[in-house]
């Protein structure tokens, strides 16, 4: 089961967002909070928190039309020794 709220700050430059998701299974509860920010036409950065400590930051860019080139990053704030994940993706369309 999952519930979430998206909220436009200012005119589709900024926006925020939160995810309540539970598992009937494991009986867990899960809470993201999240927000992006357009920084222009072509660019975006998106950043979220989740209760579990694990905090994600994503820059995206388009450089062609429907082409854009991606870069990521995920730390567990409980385990901070454990090493962070980074990712690059680019994805191409004709």
């Amino acid at each position: 089961l999952t519930a979430s709220y998206y909220h436009i700050v200012n005119h589709s430059a900024t926006a925020v967002g939160a995810e309540l998701t539970h598992s009937f299974s494991s009986n867990e509860n899960s809470l993201t909070f999240g927000t992006q920010h357009t920084l222009d036409p072509l660019t975006v950065v998106k950043a979220r928190f989740n209760n579990s400590g694990k905090a994600s930051a994503l820059l995206q860019h388009e450089w062609r039309p429907k082409s854009v080139w991606t870069i990521s990053a995920e730390v567990d704030t409980k385990a901070i020794d454990k090493s962070s994940k980074v990712g690059i993706a680019v994805a191409l369309k004709p």
